[in-house]
């Protein structure tokens, strides 16, 4: 991808590509101005500079007095002292010195010391010294600092050239430095192109030298990170630059069952963030992150991030710019947008996965480009949480928790849908869908949880993916099945005249709460019984089986008809008998059969109006503990429990 010059807020794009469960030839244009939201929106701003900017202007010109001060030290235990600071960075095999450790190194004073050492400042006074330590630490008049650069030079026992580096126009702008491909002379050069440094590479008549001063420079610029309430920062960084970050351990997983877990230092934690990438669990240097919360943002409030806050760095597989573009896209559409009630919005922020920064790293050797998303680190997804919550599920008063929780998951789904228009494929002559704009995903292993100090916490991920996975499917010598929508999607994936769209995801959410009821009254082996119950060949699709919730009987004479499957049907009628069935899980049970799982998806339930039943659904656990305890068909039922609509 081509930008322009850093920091620059691009101008808008017309268009909206959305990634779709089936495959079409030509972009579709999203309706109704979200054109903002791509890397040529004014959502997004595009960092070229590793953040120095941002850096500067959020903690100004360091102190003269450094928060943890250091004894200055002679010129030459310096170098020892910088290379000893160094910290591993995401990339095991570059380490980096973090910003406020280099401040705290080469401060004020510490530069004051060494200038009389140095034979380029000789003839200077002291006044002189003072007056040129306090230039390179801060710059001075419009110019930048150059302490990055004299503390590569200390690095490769240089120190002596900063005044011929600086009489040459250098400054910590133009670092990282670096070698134009294929240039077998190792030209150094700068990152304002226009700028050629001779003399420093003059001086620098050793090829070594001018390689290790490369390799230091980029360990003193890994970029500085932000997120603001109304902006996402996108940084376009090189193969040699340096993500402050340490590993903890990569997310591993079976695609198949969809159990992940995290290898390495932490193995105990789980997490997913879908499809299309290798996740990794990644602690940020405090110094190199400075996050808000887009929730507390609209509470009014600025909070404070934990410095030891875990988050998920997620590398796409596919390295083509316009799949990390529409992922990217589908993601800021739906925690930045202003289309819906705020009090509604408020709700559906704290229940979506949160993207934080994103990244573009080039290899200028082989031309390629990796991305990555970043996001806060949770603790596990649905499917782990049903796994190993019995806690949970002991606890009587859960079923309020869950209230809470699918009432919010219900309002990220609406922030998901809102005012989003179904348009035609290009052909439709070849093509027989409908295509809307949805979450397209909807399953245990994209609703994320996390415990904090207020209790469970759900939220949704992966927001406009198209691929789902299966938890039982497989195929049987016919291979143009393996990667289509399995175990939550809907019936209209199946049918020739079907029309994917927002209905979609609302099937898909009522089978992910026909399993968390089954989960909360049977147990994890029940929500594995229930599946495997719903494991049989599809007659319209020989040779495959899936544990979907539906089944269609083909015939060539016939039209296609669709059932949901008798398990299904059967499955719902016993939990309704299970002496812990209170009043809020029947009629959460009665909504999913009756207004989710609707085979007719002009029929089911919109998001909007499944939000406001949702909401009196929680409104009276909030208020009534009889409502969510006890036997259903024990407890006389109130007339305040007539609490869910008909429309």
């Amino acid at each position: 991808m081509n930008y322009p010059d850093q920091q620059e807020e691009v101008p808008r794009h017309n268009s909206l590509m959305i990634t779709m469960a089936a495959e079409t030839s030509s972009a579709q244009l999203l309706q109704g101005g979200v054109s903002e939201f791509g890397l040529e929106g004014n959502i997004v701003t595009i960092v070229k500079d590793r953040g120095e900017q941002d850096y500067r202007k959020d903690f100004g010109a360091s102190s003269d007095n450094p928060p943890h001060p250091r004894e200055p030290v002679p010129l030459k235990e310096l170098a020892d002292i910088l290379n000893k600071a160094r910290e591993e960075s995401f990339y095991e095999s570059l380490a980096y010195i973090p910003r406020k450790i280099l401040e705290e190194i080469m401060s004020l004073s510490q530069i004051t010391k060494i200038m009389p050492e140095l034979e380029c400042f000789k003839d200077q006074d002291e006044a002189e010294h003072d007056g040129l330590a306090r230039m390179i630490c801060f710059g001075t008049h419009g110019k930048p600092p150059c302490r990055k650069l004299l503390a590569a030079l200390v690095r490769i026992n240089c120190a002596g050239l900063i005044k011929c580096a600086m009489d040459d126009g250098m400054s910590d702008d133009c670092l990282p430095l670096w070698f134009a491909p294929r240039d077998r002379e190792f030209f150094l050069k700068c990152q304002n192109q226009n700028h050629e440094h001779s003399k420093l590479n003059q001086a620098l008549s050793n090829t070594v030298d001018r390689e290790n001063l490369k390799r230091y420079t980029h360990s003193l610029t890994a970029p500085y990170l932000k997120q603001l309430p109304d902006k996402h920062f996108h940084y376009v960084l090189e193969r040699d630059d340096h993500l402050p970050m340490e590993t903890l351990g990569q997310v591993l997983g079976n695609p198949e069952t969809n159990h992940i877990m995290v290898s390495n230092k932490e193995n105990t934690d789980y997490h997913a963030l879908g499809g299309f990438g290798k996740v990794f669990k990644v602690q940020i240097n405090p110094s190199h992150w400075n996050f808000v919360s887009r929730v507390d943002f609209y509470n009014g409030n600025t909070v404070s991030e934990s410095p030891q806050k875990r988050f998920a760095l997620k590398q796409l597989n596919d390295n083509r710019p316009d799949v990390f573009e529409e992922e990217l896209k589908s993601l800021l559409f739906c925690l930045h947008h202003k289309f819906v009630d705020e009090k509604l919005l408020e709700e559906g922020q704290k229940h979506m996965a949160h993207i934080r920064a994103s990244f573009e790293i080039r290899n200028k050797t082989n031309n390629s480009t990796d991305y990555f998303l970043l996001f806060d680190w949770q603790d596990g997804n649905l499917t782990q949480l049903w796994e190993n919550g019995d806690r949970l599920r002991n606890d009587e008063n859960h079923p309020r928790c869950m209230a809470q929780q699918i009432f919010g998951l219900a309002a990220a789904l609406q922030c998901v849908h809102n005012d989003r228009t179904a348009h035609q494929r290009s052909n439709p002559a070849q093509n027989h869908y409908s295509v809307y704009g949805r979450h397209g995903d909807l399953g245990p292993s994209n609703i994320l949880y996390s415990v904090t100090e207020s209790g469970l916490e759900l939220k949704l991920a992966d927001f406009g993916l198209a691929q789902l996975h299966s938890r039982m499917s497989r195929t049987f010598g016919n291979t143009k099945f393996t990667h289509r929508t399995e175990t939550y999607r809907g019936p209209e994936f199946d049918v020739e005249t079907g029309e994917i769209s927002r209905a979609t995801d609302i099937f898909s959410f009522g089978c992910v709460i026909l399993e968390y009821i089954t989960w909360y009254l049977l147990g994890n082996d029940g929500v594995k019984e229930f599946s495997e119950t719903r494991f049989e060949a599809e007659s319209h699709r020989p040779g495959f089986k899936s544990d979907a919730f539906f089944s269609i009987h083909s015939s060539l004479s016939k039209v296609d008809k669709v059932v949901l499957k008798p398990q299904v049907l059967g499955h719902i009628k016993n939990l309704n008998k299970n002496r812990r069935c209170s009043w809020y899980l029947h009629q959460m049970l009665e909504l999913v059969e009756e207004r989710m799982l609707n085979l007719d998806p002009k029929k089911r339930i919109q998001s909007s109006q499944l939000t406001k039943d949702l909401h009196a659904f929680r409104e009276t656990c909030n208020v009534d503990q009889s409502y969510y305890t006890g036997y259903w068909n024990s407890v006389p039922r109130k007339p305040s429990w007539d609490l869910r609509s008909t429309a």
